[in-house]
């Protein structure tokens, strides 16, 4: 069916001769009817005019059905491309969507990877040897503070190291227990021995006198 001829064209073309009307002059007619109302008007019009079947009842009755049903096909046809008119519109969104999607994400990564070689080319040959061993990049304060972490314990280290030294000298200065035994031990016998001396003296003191 063209798309100016009406989906009811073809069968009032060969429909309205049959019954005496010319297609062209009364085609119109019901092409134009809308509503059933409208189409009981429109065929009490062409029965009147009609030379051959204005008494024939049966003939109008059947040509009303008919209408009736090329419309409701028609209707339901058109109802149906519409649904997949819709369906088909809404696939094409979503084929777009995606496509977008997908293009944002692979100019996300160009720019990402861009970033990174400029990074690699700026970046100092200690930190891609760090890059290339560990697998991630140290940062300078990090390196700054492992610096100072290790000078810090390499002088805590030292200096335990000097205490421990100077608490054995320590250690090695003072008298054992049991040098604090037998220097006791002489000095009562030291103070005996004085305390006797004088005894004596005492005594012969007596005896001269």
């Amino acid at each position: 069916m063209a798309e100016d001829q009406h989906y009811l064209d073809a069968y009032l073309a060969d429909i309205l001769p049959k019954m005496g009307l010319d297609f062209d002059t009364y085609g119109p007619y019901v092409t134009g009817a809308d509503e059933e109302e409208d189409l009981d008007d429109i065929i009490d019009l062409l029965r009147a005019s009609s030379e051959s079947h204005s008494d024939d009842e049966k003939s109008w009755a059947d040509f009303k059905q008919k209408i009736e049903k090329i419309r409701k096909e028609y209707i339901a046809e058109e109802e149906e491309r519409k649904n997949l008119a819709a369906l088909e519109t809404e696939r094409l969104k979503k084929e777009s969507l995606q496509r977008e999607i997908e293009i944002a994400k692979t100019n996300a990564l160009e720019v990402e990877q861009r970033l990174e070689a400029k990074k690699l080319e700026t970046m100092s040959a200690d930190k891609l040897a760090l890059l290339d061993k560990f697998g991630y990049e140290v940062d300078d304060e990090e390196n700054e503070d492992e610096e100072a972490g290790v000078a810090t314990n390499r002088d805590h280290a030292a200096k335990q190291s000097a205490e421990h030294s100077q608490k054995l000298r320590s250690n090695n200065n003072q008298p054992s227990k049991a040098q604090l035994r037998a220097e006791t031990m002489k000095a009562k016998a030291d103070k005996n021995a004085k305390k006797e001396e004088r005894r004596k003296r005492a005594v012969k003191g007596e005896r001269k006198r």
